[in-house]
């Protein structure tokens, strides 16, 4: 069977099998380097991020994943506490995050942990596992509050939302739904990266950092 797996060629060994069977899994696994360098890097990654292998093995994991929390604070730097903490096999945790596709898009993420058994943490020090997810709750709670509990009708009236095109007021309007962007996609009939790029134009254009925020702005009646 073909891995599905992009591996750095100085990994050998039982790593090898075994980032080649969590590369397996349906949600993008990376994997970094006692040096914080990204070493592995499966096909699912690429379609979530945008990347592709040649653009990320070798590189500062943080230079790739820009992760921040929900503040707009960073989480993703040069320093990075996860890789020195956990026992072996142990997921250490999984967090939401604001990260960044290749192309620019912001995109909401889940992304879990592991840290390897301790005779691979030479070469391996964690693994991440991430997927797109929808909206926190807290967001859920404003789209409820503002709206009275009723299904969301059409964005507007607000001046702030002008600027944006016909198909970027849809991808907004289904956004204050909860809805992320796979789910956009399938109810609008585009690909997920078309729906990316508007979600981008969007955020461009509004002046905003997150989804949340251009969510909070489409709800404001003005």
């Amino acid at each position: 069977m073909a891995s599905v797996t992009a591996i750095d060629p100085g990994i050998e060994g039982s790593l090898v099998a075994l980032l080649d069977v969590m590369g397996r899994t349906s949600d993008a696994m990376v994997a970094i380097g006692p040096n914080l360098r990204v070493i592995a890097w499966n096909d699912a990654a690429t379609e979530l991020l945008g990347y592709t292998p040649d653009d990320v093995l070798g590189r500062p994991c943080h230079e790739i994943l820009c992760w921040r929390d929900r503040c707009g604070d960073s989480v993703c730097d040069g320093m990075c506490p996860a890789s020195e903490r956990g026992d072996d096999d142990e997921v250490i945790g999984t967090k939401e995050v604001l990260g960044r596709s290749a192309s620019g898009a912001t995109l909401w993420l889940s992304a879990s942990t592991i840290v390897p058994p301790i005779e691979m943490r030479d070469e391996c020090r964690l693994v991440h596992l991430i997927r797109e997810v929808s909206f926190p709750p807290e967001l859920e709670r404003l789209v409820v509050e503002r709206l009275g509990g009723r299904t969301p009708a059409t964005v507007g009236p607000n001046e702030h939302l002008a600027v944006l095109t016909p198909r970027e007021r849809d991808v907004l309007e289904l956004l204050t739904e909860g809805l992320d962007g796979s789910m956009i996609a399938e109810r609008l009939y585009l690909s997920p990266a078309t729906v990316r790029n508007h979600i981008q134009h969007i955020l461009t254009k509004l002046g905003v950092h997150s989804r949340v925020e251009a969510v909070a702005l489409a709800l404001r009646r003005t």
